[in-house]
């Protein structure tokens, strides 16, 4: 059961990078849209949420890769 654990934890370790970099590809995407949104003059809680949307891609990205960080440290004992 434990030859295991090396191939679990570079397996979570890649999908949480990649869920990452998706996460901040997924904001850049939305910014884009909310500019396109403000400069044709769509209303403004279209653009808020389109922002919220963007901060919070943003934050799941820096999470994903919090936890991908922390699992690539050795176990402290």
């Amino acid at each position: 059961m434990g030859e295991f654990l090396p191939i679990a934890r570079a397996m979570a370790i890649a999908c949480l990078t990649v869920s990452a970099w998706l996460a901040w590809a997924m904001t850049g995407l939305l910014l884009i849209y909310a500019l396109m949104s403000w400069r044709t003059g769509d209303p403004a809680f279209k653009i808020a949420y389109l922002l919220g949307f963007a901060v919070g891609a943003l934050v799941l990205g820096f999470l994903f890769r919090r936890l991908a960080r922390r699992i690539e440290q050795p176990a402290r004992r």
